[in-house]
């Protein structure tokens, strides 16, 4: 049972038929109920999560409208799968004899939710202020199909805009711009999160960038909201994967709105005189060549990887080489212990809406709100048809940026929403956070010191260790996998890696039977990169924390790749790093 936040009449229009509502706001959830005492009904109830934000505009004849926008999980009737769809409550304000009235009645309802779902900050006044976000978005018009500006102005900006989430795009122009763009930004810290509407070239580039800064140790903390625009989306599938959501564009946007920060491992790999930082996957041979001899087919988008795996199972290239690992044992480098984080699973049935058509329980009673009244968080989510013949370009936004008439509210906002201002100077110098209070981030002695301790045990020009394994001969294909997705329909492995698990799958195909090897590969490629089920006669797995991989230089023809980026075909050194860097994710389950 949640305690009733705010609860008024508004009035709700579906179907053409105007109905005056109870609304009743609660730390869970919104609900609309019709009529009175014991002959009332719930019409709708919007649980909290799905909530994005609300809105108040003008209509036509001075009326006043809160629009609520929620994007709750849908089951579709005829194919069973569950997709998150976008919706909206119009409710009417005319409970109070001027306009005036209820503007403000809106303005409070808008501010509480907001809120509650974005937390706030206290002022130098003792007030709050809803905390506001602002995204620095990297937009690829040319990644995978050349959709990714499209899909950010038509769908990706106006959610951010109805989460009020101030957004400053850069459209990236070369191979390399998002990188020296986050290297040489001074005011990068001003930003709440970083998104990229691309593949996972932009992401690589963002990481390296964010890594060859001076303050390094703090701006790899800046959280990465990940968005699918390109042809290999694997850390966003993996971050959905552990959200526990469906793997859709709409569903990316909502978890980069109403998520949290979330650590994810990182692979630094050491090659010539180059560092480089991987986040997905490092490749050489079978994958790495269908990765790159590809790019020429990007208009396809994912396909493409299946198109050149089929040549490539013709050809069948091997080539020769040694490889290295550190087989993963119970502790890391750092003392941790590996993690395994099942993804959570779907929510409840309660929040899934099986029928787009209200129905209305008449069974159900609802007494009159008082102070202490209460409401049940379980009530059945149920979805929403808007009136067709509502004008919505009748609508102009209200200016809802004063607080005026919102702070009776506001000492029932609970404590978990409370965020001390990074902006504004309190008096009470324990508590503020402002600019003048709290010196610029410094380095993180202790990431920085996990990091080079790493460097100066084993380095690619170090001894390998006698405990190190060592494999050579010819291969098909050697792969180390940090993440669970190479891409939305390729999984890496049915364990559940999770984002910051502290290991990567070294997976490696050595043979010298052509016919032997196709097959085992065949069989990979139908059954995704699992080792349960691909443990073949020249196929195998191990979990490792580092390894080393030296090519026969004198052979030509294959490819080195690190997240699908192509690099010197050389030896290199990977060792992996648990949790150093940012994603925004919903929390796993418990």
């Amino acid at each position: 049972m949640s305690e009733i936040l705010l609860a008024e009449e508004f009035v709700y229009t579906v179907n053409n038929v105007d109905t005056t509502v109870h609304l009743m706001l609660t730390a869970a959830g919104i609900s609309l109920r019709d009529g009175k005492g014991a002959h009332s009904y719930r019409l709708k109830y919007i649980h909290l999560t799905d909530v994005i934000g609300a809105k108040v505009h003008y209509g036509a004849k001075d009326s006043v409208y809160l629009l609520i926008h929620y994007f709750p999980l849908i089951k579709n009737r005829f194919n069973g799968k569950v997709q998150r769809c976008k919706k909206q409550v119009i409710l009417c304000a005319n409970q109070h004899e001027t306009t005036g009235g209820n503007v403000k009645q809106c303005i409070k309802w808008k501010k509480a939710i907001s809120r509650l779902i974005n937390g706030y900050e206290e002022k130098p006044d003792g007030t709050q202020k809803t905390k506001k976000r602002t995204f620095l978005a990297f937009v690829n018009p040319k990644g995978g199909k050349g959709i990714a500006k499209k899909m950010w102005l038509n769908t990706v900006k106006p959610m951010l805009d109805v989460a009020e989430i101030t957004s400053e795009v850069v459209y990236t122009e070369y191979s390399g711009h998002a990188r020296d763009y986050v290297q040489d930004c001074k005011d990068i810290y001003k930003y709440s999160a970083i998104m990229t509407v691309s593949g996972d070239g932009i992401i690589f580039e963002v990481y390296n960038g964010l890594m060859k800064r001076d303050d390094f140790t703090e701006a790899i903390k800046i959280p990465l909201a990940i968005i699918p625009g390109g042809s290999g989306n694997g850390l966003c599938a993996a971050i959905l994967h552990q959200s526990g959501v469906p793997l859709t564009l709409m569903d990316a946007v909502y978890v980069a709105i109403r998520g949290s920060s979330t650590p994810l491992d990182m692979v630094r790999v050491e090659q010539g005189e180059n560092v480089m930082w991987s986040f997905l996957s490092i490749a050489w041979g079978f994958l790495s060549a269908v990765d790159i001899e590809s790019e020429k087919m990007r208009w396809m988008g994912e396909a493409r990887f299946t198109v050149e795996a089929v040549k490539k199972l013709v050809s069948f290239p091997v080539k020769s080489g040694k490889v290295w690992f550190a087989p993963l044992t119970e502790e890391l480098d750092d003392g941790s212990q590996p993690t395994m984080s099942s993804p959570k699973s779907l929510p409840r049935n309660k929040q899934i809406s099986k029928d787009p058509i209200v129905e209305p329980k008449s069974s159900e009673s609802l007494t009159d709100v008082g102070a202490n009244s209460t409401a049940s968080e379980e009530e059945n989510g149920v979805g929403e048809v808007l009136d067709p013949s509502f004008d919505f370009t009748s609508l102009n936004d209200v200016d809802t940026d004063t607080d005026e008439d919102s702070q009776d509210i506001d000492s029932k906002i609970p404590d978990r929403n409370r965020i001390v201002s990074e902006t504004a100077h309190l008096q009470d110098s324990e508590k503020c956070r402002c600019k003048k209070c709290v010196p610029a981030p410094t380095p993180d002695p202790e990431l920085l010191q996990k990091i080079t301790d790493s460097i100066e045990q084993i380095g690619l020009n170090s001894e390998i260790p006698e405990s190190w394994k060592l494999l050579e001969g010819k291969f098909a294909s050697v792969n180390a996998l940090s993440l669970s997705h190479l891409t939305f329909s390729i999984r890496n492995t049915d364990m559940e890696m999770s984002l910051d698990c502290g290991f990567m799958w070294l997976m490696w195909s050595n043979t010298d039977s052509y016919t032997v090897g196709r097959q085992d590969f065949l069989q990979l490629l139908v059954q995704n990169c699992t080792p349960e089920s691909n443990e073949t006669r020249t196929i195998h797995f191990e979990k490792v924390r580092a390894f080393r991989l030296e090519p026969e230089l004198s052979e030509s023809g294959a490819y080195v790749t690190i997240d699908g980026e192509l690099v010197p075909y050389e030896a290199l050194h990977a060792c992996i790093h648990k949790g150093i860097a940012r994603v925004l994710c919903l929390p796993s389950a418990v």
